[in-house]
């Protein structure tokens, strides 16, 4: 009898071990997020909220941080300033979250805090890593001073699709990879005369956004706004501003616009700088048109360097967690390849795509051909909404005007120069 009772004690004991352990080993991983419905939207058909001994808290920050909205291929707050990062640091050091999800234009903030863990680790495991280019790898590490802190949730990209019947039928050479602005611009004009044909339509770029883009690829800003000092009359930007007007003026560009995907499967347009989504609605109608795409258009200096490639969204493993191998854990699977694949399949998202290649050898393959350039990932505006708006005014204003009077050119740029320093002095000694 009291055999059995000894037995019976330590079967208890060894019961109520085992349950202890189960309740220590039992976790909560904190997420912050944009939102709550944002999360079930975007990784509600990959992670469950509640998996065996592993809670999922989301921390919103919407309210804090702000909104974020799609202006042309830039992710930006509703504000139209700059994202509120204190704010955004006050709910971390507050709720003290595993893993945090952000807007890439506040990381290097969040790493000046020391709230990031570093990453490399989990890069060296194959299964993760698989799809993930070595450019992207190697855009991380320098974004990170040399360790990876963060890791995007997909990227913007943009390429230049083309028309191939058009091409051929008018016997003009078709666009290739890694062609600099100047030679698109000029390989547009070879259209120039042709009825109803334009030889490249952007629908995200106006005039001044066409002039800042292609000195972005060759790293130049048309201010300093510190010095209040405006570079339009320097011989780089004449350049520049001369070979847009020559190609908006001799019929090369629409500027009329219209429905990107009808006015290209139509042949009304030869080219089209366009994104990953418009080649879904190419292939939706691939009987209708025979078609190439090729890299963005690149600088004179920068031929492996996209402008337009951008991180809208990061996350990384906070520096403060207390479970860092559970926390390390759901974060892999938030970024795994097959979540990644599965937010392909359900995204329709216009301007992203998957920063892993999640297949190879077919034309998607063009978005990855350029290496993102890390000073326009972690750039911040340095103009606030009104004033961007003030001054692309004023470019816009200036180069319709050289359009249409092209000989006049020297004494436009002028008169831009005049009214655009007054523009960034007003704002200067508000």
């Amino acid at each position: 009898m009291r055999v059995n009772f000894l037995l019976l004690v330590m079967l208890m004991l060894i019961l109520t071990a085992c349950s202890n352990k189960e309740i220590e080993e039992s976790k909560t991983i904190k997420i912050l997020y944009s939102s709550y419905a944002d999360f079930k939207r975007d990784y509600g058909s990959v992670i469950n909220e509640q998996s065996s001994n592993t809670t999922i808290e989301i921390i919103e920050y919407k309210s804090s941080l702000g909104d974020g909205i799609w202006d042309s291929m830039k992710y930006i707050p509703v504000s139209g300033q700059n994202w509120d990062v204190k704010k955004y640091i006050e709910i971390v050091k507050k709720e003290n979250p595993d893993i945090l999800f952000f807007p890439s234009e506040i990381f290097s903030e969040l790493q000046n805090e020391n709230l990031l863990n570093e990453l490399n680790m989990l890069f060296t495991e194959e299964d993760f890593t698989t799809g993930i280019n070595e450019n992207l790898l190697a855009t991380l590490n320098e974004m990170g001073g040399g360790k990876i802190y963060a890791f995007p949730q997909a990227m913007t990209a943009q390429a230049l699709f083309y028309n191939k019947d058009v091409f051929k039928k008018y016997g003009i050479p078709e666009p290739t990879d890694k062609m600099t602005w100047q030679e698109l611009l000029l390989l547009t004009q070879r259209f120039a005369g042709i009825p109803d044909l334009k030889g490249m339509y952007t629908p995200y770029y106006d005039y001044a956004d066409l002039l800042t883009e292609m000195g972005k690829a060759d790293q130049r800003r048309w201010y300093d706004a510190s010095r209040n000092e405006i570079h339009l009359g320097t011989d780089y930007w004449k350049r520049l501003i001369s070979n847009e007007v020559s190609a908006y003026s001799s019929g090369g560009i629409d500027v009329n616009g219209g429905v990107p995907i009808d006015l290209f499967i139509s042949g009304k347009i030869a080219m089209i700088l366009e994104t990953p989504y418009f080649m879904r609605q190419i292939q939706s109608k691939n009987q209708e048109v025979s078609w190439g795409v090729v890299t963005e258009p690149v600088g004179t200096e920068n031929s492996d360097i996209s402008t337009t490639i951008t991180y809208p969204i990061l996350s990384g493993i906070s520096s403060n967690t207390q479970n860092y191998a559970a926390s390390s854990e759901i974060w892999k699977q938030l970024n795994s390849k097959k979540t990644a694949e599965l937010r392909s399949k359900s995204s329709i998202e216009k301007f992203t795509i998957s920063v892993r290649q999640l297949k190879s050898g077919d034309d998607q393959d063009v978005f990855y051909l350029l290496n993102p350039s890390v000073s326009v990932l972690t750039e911040r505006k340095s103009l606030n909404a009104e004033v961007k708006q003030k001054t692309d005014m004023i470019i816009n204003k200036g180069l319709q005007d050289a359009i249409i009077d092209s000989g006049n050119l020297d004494s436009i740029i002028d008169r831009m120069q005049e009214e655009l320093s007054h523009a960034l002095y007003t704002e200067k000694e508000k």
